[in-house]
């Protein structure tokens, strides 16, 4: 049996694409809680900021490498870049026993 897989990823959007950014986002969270493995997926926007971060855990990575090939995923790694301030801050994520 394969191990859990956690991240989360921190993401600096750019004031003028909030809006749009929050759709996409919306849109993302909806599908990816539909694939094979997930346990968790959520997105969270920091109170009066542009700031989100989103938070997963999978069953293994795998399915997190299998959701990530998906076509409406890779059309948002091609959409978000242009709306971020700074490059994605990824933190893979193991438990603390």
């Amino acid at each position: 049996m394969s191990e859990p897989y956690s991240l989360c990823v921190v993401l600096q959007v750019k004031p003028e694409h909030a809006e749009e950014f929050a759709a996409l986002v919306q849109e993302n969270v909806v599908e990816t809680r539909k694939d094979k493995g997930v346990v968790t997926f959520n997105y969270h926007k920091e109170l009066g900021e542009t700031t989100w971060l989103l938070y997963e855990i999978w069953e293994s990575k795998a399915d997190s490498d299998a959701h990530r090939q998906k076509p409406d995923v890779q059309a948002f790694f091609v959409k978000a870049p242009q709306l971020l301030a700074a490059e994605p801050v990824i933190y893979l994520l193991g438990p603390v026993l």
